[in-house]
């Protein structure tokens, strides 16, 4: 009689059992893609209220930045300032903006290869109409910097003929904005093409990289132009709560501030409103959804992002954030143009 393995042995060398949750990701079958039928027959939100957990987030630094901002701006001869053209019109902290007084200021959107073109048009067409400044649209700053020698030469134009003085041998600018809008790449990008390489400023995906006015860097010589980087500064108090969640969908807030799975809510109800369904592809869904916690359940499975057999649903929200953040739904602005 033939005596059988003990079962230790058995065990040992049994075949793998895949639960499906388990299933390693490159053996998945492939997500159904959109179905044409649902889209045309979905209907988005009309209107939503969001309740965040706090709208507020002015850490010190900022209060101390906008001090130092306001002291310097006296001595300064032209102010860039750059936002963040998905939330344009959000993205103006006028708090900040009439303390500077009624120095020389060029406006610069950046990020604008996450945009509509012809919508973004729209936008600078408008904002230069109404405030009577130049507006710039930016994308990549490395690839624009015969672009951005004309913008600084323009604010050099500007400055001398808001003096209405002899024109300078040297000039101070400063760049404005809110945190997380690309201030510091847009410095970085001249110090590329000099000496100063090996000082670049941090920059990050996250706010609140830059914490303190940094020192001056020559961009120029002949005249000698001089910038500042300085930090982020958001609104002390936002306008309202559409304005917060907009902040903290693009990342010039923490997400964690509203809480995660609010911000990401926000987000489908305005790609939706937009007509932008690339996130159901992105998740694995058969179509678009207006249900937050079906998409981000989805969104978790396909990403991978399960704990037990369940979506870690902040955790997918803050991935399903940074996925808009690089372009992976489609290009829109969050607001009416």
């Amino acid at each position: 009689m033939k005596l059988s393995r003990p079962l230790h042995l058995q065990l040992r060398n049994a075949p793998p059992v895949h639960n499906r949750r388990f299933t390693p990701v490159l053996n998945r079958p492939r997500p159904p893609q959109p179905d044409q039928k649902i889209v045309e027959l979905f209907r988005p939100r009309e209107w939503i209220d969001p309740k965040p957990a706090c709208t507020r987030w002015f850490p010190g630094h900022m209060a101390q930045g906008l001090k130092r901002m306001q002291m310097m701006a006296r001595a300064t001869d032209c102010i860039l300032e750059i936002h963040d053209c998905r939330i344009p019109y959000t993205s103006r902290n006028h708090y900040a903006n009439s303390s500077y007084g009624d120095k020389p200021r060029v406006l610069l959107l950046s990020k604008a290869d996450l945009v509509d073109k012809a919508e973004l048009d729209m936008v600078c067409a408008r904002i230069s109409s109404l405030e009577g400044i130049p507006v710039i649209p930016l994308t990549n700053t490395v690839h624009q910097l015969g672009k951005l020698r004309g913008i600084i030469k323009d604010g050099v134009s500007m400055a001398h003929a808001d003096q209405l003085v002899a024109r300078k041998s040297s000039y101070l600018f400063f760049v404005s904005g809110l945190p997380n809008s690309g201030k510091s790449s847009f410095i970085n990008t001249f110090k590329k093409k000099s000496d100063q390489d090996k000082n670049k400023l941090r920059i990050g995906g996250e706010p609140g990289i830059t914490k303190n006015i940094s020192n001056k860097v020559r961009i120029f010589t002949a005249p000698s132009i001089y910038i500042y980087d300085t930090p982020g500064v958001n609104l002390p108090n936002p306008e309202n709560v559409h304005s917060a969640m907009k902040l903290a969908v693009i990342a010039a807030i923490p997400a964690h501030v509203p809480g995660q799975v609010e911000t990401a809510d926000y987000l489908l109800y305005w790609l939706n409103r937009k007509g932008e369904h690339g996130y159901a592809e992105q998740s694995g869904l058969a179509g678009p959804s207006n249900n937050v916690v079906e998409v981000l359940a989805h969104f978790a499975r396909k990403k991978d992002l399960m704990k037990k057999g369940r979506p870690r649903m902040k955790t997918a929200a803050e991935h399903f954030l940074r996925a808009f953040n690089l372009g992976l739904f489609g290009k829109v602005i969050l607001e009416d143009v």
